[in-house]
């Protein structure tokens, strides 16, 4: 598997489609399966942590959509800054990615007078390292469920079972695009099995209807947004 990351083939997209979103959450769905099955099989009660697999499956399909000349690093540290991913034209930074199964220490602090205090430092202190404008950077969220319904509602119409069409515009809502929906599927039927105990059978052909019915924001979309924005700032100075 982690040989295949090396493949330097480049692929056609869609932009109008959701062909490359439905191919991560298929990706994501059948890792999270795979770990459920091996929990079971093995007594294993924690679940094993899918942060870097994810960032690098989403530096994958970069790399397979961007033009030859973007280079991605990963995880490179410069000043105090190691964001996940680095985008590079003529070894100069144009864009970074943070990428994010879980909010972990950034959760909101909502009694607080600013709840997202870390993430206005941390995109400052990204936008000074790189010297790249707070524009070109944003957060790309595996799931939106993952912090809580106050969060989830800005993205995710729970009622309905659908995406909220319109994009939020308040910081940092305004520069986070999680991907899905229900990416993990040991929560696909609660309450019918003891999930610490059994697993469900699941086909591919399940995972990649499931995978229609739960895009929150096409990667497709992204990759779109990105090469503007990096276009934008790379247009000389009139």
């Amino acid at each position: 598997m982690l040989d295949s990351f090396a493949s330097s083939a480049k692929i056609d997209v869609d932009y109008s489609a959701t062909n490359v979103s439905k191919a991560i959450y298929f990706h994501v769905v059948k890792m999270k399966y795979a770990g459920w099955k091996h929990r079971v099989n093995f007594n294993r009660f924690k679940k094993y942590t899918s942060a870097e697999l994810f960032q690098d499956i989403v530096a994958f399909y970069l790399k397979a959509i961007l033009p030859s000349h973007y280079q991605l690093e990963l995880e490179r540290k410069v000043n105090k800054s190691q964001p996940d991913i680095a985008i590079y034209i003529d070894g100069k930074c144009v864009f970074i990615i943070e990428v994010k199964t879980s909010i972990g220490w950034q959760r909101p602090a909502y009694k607080s007078e600013d709840p997202y205090v870390d993430f206005r430092n941390r995109v400052n202190q990204l936008s000074n390292d790189f010297s790249i404008p707070r524009q070109n950077i944003l957060y790309i969220f595996e799931d939106h469920g993952n912090v809580g319904v106050r969060f989830s509602s800005k993205f995710w119409d729970r009622k309905n079972h659908r995406p909220i069409m319109l994009r939020p515009q308040d910081f940092p809502y305004s520069i986070i695009y999680p991907l899905f929906n229900g990416t993990d599927p040991s929560y696909w039927e609660k309450n019918t099995i003891d999930r610490k105990k059994e697993y469900l059978d699941i086909s591919d052909a399940q995972i990649l209807e499931a995978a229609s019915k739960n895009i929150v924001f096409p990667f497709e979309k992204i990759v779109e947004l990105l090469m503007e924005r990096i276009d934008n700032f790379l247009l000389p100075n009139v």
